[in-house]
């Protein structure tokens, strides 16, 4: 799971700025003039243009330090530019701290108006602060237009149960990332298939430069978890049920799964349990598994020629994990939701949908945003960008629906990492994982 990056990469280039900027102060967004009415979620369709309704301030907590700051800080400053009825004022809190925070600020009756960059794992643990949309939505549809989300972004990432909790904000999803002077010096061309996969990894694997096929994670936590998942699915397992009453990856796919992993390590020698830090990066790694937010960053290194494909097959088919973050309104008082509704929906416009993903190093979340000239631009400057977007089709997401699903995940990876150190075998990670995590569940939706 990629988390809220403290310093963030800003993508765009200054020609992008300029014409996204243009594209939003030209009215795509159409919130200059819907002022914050004095009304509840029940009557958020109220006249925008009435001119006794009082300038709103909200305060809105964020995840992202560093150049993201920055960034954010930017947007913040258009939206307050674009209209005289809504000011935002963005707070840092770390994103460790962020859920004891919010729900202290809860209990002290301190709740910051709106959320940035938020977790969906989150919107279990924070549910009784977490305001519901649907009023606003049903007053508002227009300005949702739920069908020009990606699929997958909705149920299960910010809607559980029928009940809308956020909006998204960027997604993205893992890829195979290749050197490719070390393939066309061996002679290869990238994997689409686990077999070939290995294959390549052991050729590419040369122990005299401490040269390394590919590159898997190997200590639990997040980004262990992020990228196993996606081998489960390929596998043709699923993390847990539809519902989320019970668990699924103690199977046959788990076992296989995890077994390709230790094998990779163990048995082939392609991958190492300590690979050279920024192997990748240097030459010493062929293979990494890895997502848009670091697009960036290779392209900054100089003689670094990289390329990337979809994730290779598995025996049930492809599939890689989404991530990303949401944004949510808070429970405080009608006239302070109805402005932050105003704000979200204003940066969930297909424009500044396209510059946050440019920005950010993500997805676009709407649907139209892929097909404004200056994203395309930007993906023709940033070609890597596009095999995330088409990887997008066989993308699958976690089970965000456990309310636990993140101290499930780390027992998980805690014994996947086991397994690779061969203190467990495949189907002894799965079978101590399951047992662990068995009592944990509980689904917050009922």
């Amino acid at each position: 799971m990629r988390k809220v990056r403290k310093s963030m990469p800003v993508l765009l280039s200054a020609a992008l700025v300029l014409s996204l900027l243009s594209a939003c102060s030209g009215g795509g967004s159409g919130n200059s003039g819907n002022a914050a009415s004095s009304g509840s979620a029940g009557n958020a369709g109220a006249s925008a243009g009435q001119s006794s309704a009082k300038k709103q301030t909200i305060t809105v907590w964020h995840g992202a330090g560093g150049d993201g700051a920055k960034f954010l800080e930017s947007l913040v400053k258009d939206y307050n530019a674009s209209q005289s009825n809504v000011e935002v004022k963005l707070v840092y809190v770390d994103t460790n701290s962020m859920v004891q925070k919010l729900t202290a600020a809860a209990a002290g009756k301190a709740l910051p108006d709106a959320g940035l960059l938020m977790w969906p794992q989150w919107a279990g643990p924070l549910k009784d602060v977490i305001q519901p949309l649907d009023d606003f939505i049903a007053a508002d549809p227009d300005k949702w237009n739920e069908g020009d989300f990606l699929d997958s972004l909705l149920d299960g990432n910010v809607r559980f149960g029928g009940v809308t909790y956020g909006v998204p904000i960027e997604t993205n999803n893992l890829a195979l990332y290749y050197n490719k002077k070390l393939f066309a010096d061996a002679g290869l061309q990238p994997p689409t298939t686990w077999d070939e996969m290995v294959a390549d990894a052991q050729k590419l694997t040369d122990p005299k430069k401490k040269q390394w096929g590919l590159q898997i994670p190997t200590t639990k936590g997040g980004s262990l978890d992020f990228q196993w998942d996606c081998f489960l699915w390929q596998a043709g397992g699923e993390y847990a049920n539809a519902d989320g009453t019970d668990l699924g990856f103690n199977s046959d796919a788990g076992v296989q799964a995890t077994q390709l992993w230790v094998d990779l390590i163990n048995k082939y020698k392609a991958a190492s349990l300590a690979p050279p830090q920024n192997g990748f990066q240097t030459g010493l790694i062929a293979m990494t598994i890895d997502g848009p937010w670091s697009i960036p960053g290779y392209n900054a290194i100089k003689g670094l020629d990289y390329g990337a494909v979809s994730l290779p097959a598995g025996p049930a088919g492809k599939a890689t994990s989404l991530g990303g973050t949401n944004n949510f309104i808070f429970k405080t008082t009608p006239e302070k939701e109805k402005a932050a509704w105003d704000f979200l929906m204003w940066l969930a416009s297909p424009e500044n949908t396209a510059k946050f993903a440019a920005g950010y190093g993500s997805v676009p979340i709407r649907k139209s945003s892929s097909e404004l000239q200056e994203w395309k631009d930007f993906v023709a400057a940033n070609p890597t960008m596009q095999i995330h977007m088409d990887s997008y089709a066989f993308g699958k997401l976690r089970p965000y629906n456990l309310l636990t699903y993140t101290e499930i995940s780390d027992i998980v990876s805690s014994h996947v990492e086991a397994a690779l150190q061969k203190k467990e075998t495949p189907e002894e990670a799965m079978k101590k994982a399951y047992e662990e995590s068995k009592p944990l569940v509980k689904t917050w939706v009922n």
